[in-house]
């Protein structure tokens, strides 16, 4: 685990920079307030004050990240409301020093205007935690929040707990020492450059969040004969048996959507014979109800040879012992991690592919082979061109489709990637294959919970009228690995569940049964 993760930071050593320097203020915070607080001099009042910041900053942002997946949430979903009440006990210490006279205006005042826009930052993201939406100020406030985060790490800012900026203590009293003083200097212009970017963003943070509006109703297009079907992903990425707590909070999301598709995710110590039997158990129930399992095993990186064969062998245990209707053989995730890897190449794609499909066809060939894009970037064009031929042996194709930085326009330019790939393909005599939109979601947390149910309304309204797409599913079930699910970390559902699900509902009720059709 620990090679490929040294791999992934030596190839982009940037998000490992924010880290450190987060590290390092964190650090620097905590030595000032035990500094600060063992002052007999300084009014008591003020020690008090530093030594609270000091005592719980660290606790706090332990809570923000740990609150973040549902894993973490489990124990610590009541004390979330730390984090804001930390960020303003940060601001009203450098307000004191300030008004005190304790720190010079040029040091407290762009501390105390970074401080304050992190408490902005801290509120807004109580609220959206705890209801789903905050004042569209501070979402607006979040969403800028992120794209200064994503300008080093990119899209994984947008779900990832990390993003968490720290708040900084006034240095009261003379530096004594010039590397004291410089230090002072660097935190001062850190937090300058910090709130400039945080302001210029805002405005963009303001549009991206406003972007939705166009969407938030938007219906999709009946198709009576039922060649377009909603589904949904469960679980988390499974390394052993299902969870029995995600099995049944996820059992809500079957209930709501009455999907025809579930779509699970297996990293490779979930293809184990015990624990695809266990699986295999769990889908029973719903492979009698007639809804197809697709199955997908996860890829971050670029694997290896090792790696390819004993992707291949699972493939195999997966077909043996689950007997998926569609198999993906490896799907990347649709947001980055944090520390991302470099994308497999288009070369490796076509040859897990080719191989992939002579095992499917060797062991079970009613099972279906699919692949599905998750970058829509340059190496994804290169693969679906080479997927869409007629003698390809990939008999699905499809595209994870979420939100970015700009809200829903980045949603319409995936969209109009995936069309105008297909209508390419369909030019050169390919592209017969059937079409999926293998992951479609939002962005509940960068933008909203109303942005993440716009986003999947967008998605299947201009999946519905196309007659090339057959199907759509919608995920990611929870929180499991970020701010993407439909269920959040404290186990609220979010309003996508009932908006899509009555959605999901209208669809079915305009389908043509086979009798009617007959007569």
């Amino acid at each position: 685990m620990l090679e490929p993760l040294l791999r992934n930071v030596l190839r982009d050593p940037l998000p490992l920079v924010v880290v450190g320097i987060a590290a390092a203020v964190l650090a620097w915070d905590v030595a000032l307030a035990g500094w600060m607080s063992a002052r007999r001099e300084a009014p008591r009042a003020f020690t008090q004050l530093a030594a609270f910041c000091g005592l719980l900053v660290v606790p706090a942002l332990v809570v923000g990240i740990a609150s973040a997946t549902e894993t973490g949430s489990r124990t610590i979903a009541g004390i979330t409301w730390i984090i804001p009440a930390v960020a303003i006990a940060f601001a009203l210490q450098v307000s004191y020093a300030l008004v005190a006279r304790l720190v010079s205006g040029l040091v407290g005042i762009p501390i105390l205007l970074y401080d304050l826009i992190l408490v902005a930052i801290a509120i807004g993201d109580y609220l959206v935690a705890q209801r789903g939406q905050a004042p569209e100020a501070l979402q607006a406030v979040l969403s800028a929040r992120d794209v200064v985060v994503g300008m080093t790490v990119g899209r994984a800012a947008l779900v990832s707990p990390l993003t968490a900026l720290v708040p900084m203590l006034a240095p009261a009293y003379p530096a004594r020492w010039r590397l004291s003083g410089a230090v002072r200097a660097l935190l001062v212009l850190a937090a300058t450059a910090l709130t400039t970017l945080l302001v210029i963003e805002w405005p963009r943070g303001v549009a991206a969040v406003r972007s939705y509006r166009v969407a938030y109703a938007e219906p999709m297009q009946a198709r009576p004969r039922g060649d377009f079907v909603l589904g949904v992903r469960l679980y988390p990425a499974l390394d052993g048996a299902p969870p029995a707590r995600a099995v049944r909070a996820d059992g809500a999301l079957v209930e709501a959507f009455a999907p025809n598709v579930v779509f699970l995710l297996l990293e490779n110590e979930g293809t184990r014979t015990a624990a695809l039997d266990s699986l295999s158990r769990v889908l029973d129930p719903l492979r009698a109800d007639s809804v197809r399992i697709a199955i997908g095993l996860r890829v971050d990186g670029r694997p290896g040879p090792a790696d390819d064969a004993n992707r291949v062998a699972s493939i195999a245990r997966v077909l043996q012992r689950v007997r998926p209707d569609v198999l993906f053989p490896a799907v990347a995730p649709p947001l980055p991690r944090w520390f991302f890897a470099a994308p497999p190449s288009a070369t490796w794609w076509r040859d897990i592919l080719t191989r992939s499909a002579r095992e499917v066809e060797r062991v079970r060939p009613r099972t279906v082979l699919g692949w599905s894009a998750a970058r829509l970037d340059v190496i994804d064009s290169a693969v679906y061109r080479w997927a869409a031929q007629p003698q390809s042996p990939v008999e699905l194709l499809g595209a994870s489709i979420y939100p970015s930085f700009s809200g829903l326009p980045a949603v319409d330019g995936r969209l109009r990637a995936l069309q105008r790939w297909h209508a390419q393909a369909v030019q050169r005599g390919g592209a017969g294959q059937p079409h999926w939109l293998v992951n479609v979601g939002g962005l509940p947390h960068a933008h909203g919970d109303a942005a993440q149910t716009a986003a999947i309304r967008r998605t299947l309204a201009w999946g519905s009228r196309q007659p090339w797409i057959g199907a759509a599913i919608i995920g990611e079930p929870a929180d499991y690995d970020g701010w993407l699910g439909l269920r959040a970390a404290n186990g609220r559902q979010r309003a996508a569940v009932s908006a899509i699900g009555l959605a999901a509902r209208r669809m079915r009720e305009v389908r043509t049964t086979p009798e009617a059709e007959a007569r």
